[in-house]
């Protein structure tokens, strides 16, 4: 097993020399003895090349990997409490069941990957660029989405309560079964959207895109429609 996790350890060294800006010798040695412990707590991380490699497990608490390139690396269980990955590129990374609780991820790219059961709490994913990505079973309570495009992605069962996704980009996208409960979803791009069963109730559609959007079975309870009129107690949208 020792063996095991040295040539790791190894290929995850090579990865990052050969994609950090600065030379070989300027690599802060915290990072590498990290890449042995899985402590990554408060490192400086910016812009060093840690893609297609596995970090399943560790702890990633208030590190800084802003502009890192993440492309297609393993990061299951992982915490990401207060970190910085903001203009990080994470596409067809695997997050399952990761912690993003107040992360900033703003201007990161996150396309094709896998956020399946992942906490997102008050997260900063504001014009994240997430097409084609799984949001399913994840917890996105009180996160900021807006501005960003997550067109054709999947967020069934997931937790969207006063999500803030004004002018967000939900084209094509599943919500199904979803709690989107007091959402600010101004403005937004719901065109070919699925809602089916999601929970709308105190939410805010105004000025929303709904074109060819299916809400068949959605709860609707003093929800503000597109056209600025509210559902009240009885009514829908339609």
């Amino acid at each position: 097993m020792e063996i095991v996790k040295s040539l790791i350890s190894i290929l995850i060294t090579v990865s990052i020399l050969s994609g950090c800006a600065a030379p070989p010798d300027k690599v802060d040695p915290a990072v590498l003895e990290a890449l042995e412990t899985g402590d990554f707590r408060y490192l400086d991380l910016s812009g060093l090349n840690l893609r297609y490699t596995s970090f399943d497990n560790t702890n990633w608490t208030n590190a800084n990997a802003s502009g890192s390139e993440l492309t297609g690396s393993d990061f299951a269980l992982v915490d990401f409490t207060n970190a910085d990955l903001s203009e990080a590129d994470m596409d067809e990374g695997f997050f399952l069941g990761a912690n993003f609780l107040y992360a900033d991820l703003s201007y990161a790219n996150m396309k094709y990957a896998n956020f399946f059961y992942s906490s997102f709490i008050s997260a900063d994913l504001t014009n994240v660029v997430a097409i084609e990505s799984d949001f399913e079973n994840s917890n996105m309570e009180n996160a900021d989405l807006r501005e960003g495009n997550f067109g054709n992605s999947i967020f069934i069962d997931s937790n969207l309560h006063m999500i803030k996704a004004s002018n967000t980009k939900f084209h094509q996208t599943v919500f199904d079964n979803s709690n989107m409960t007091y959402a600010d979803l101004n403005f937004t791009d719901l065109s070919g959207a699925s809602l089916k069963g999601v929970d709308l109730q105190f939410s805010d559609l105004t000025g929303a895109i709904i074109d060819g959007a299916d809400f068949s079975g959605a709860k609707w309870y003093y929800t503000v429609c597109p056209d600025g009129t509210n559902s009240g107690i009885s009514r829908d949208c339609f």
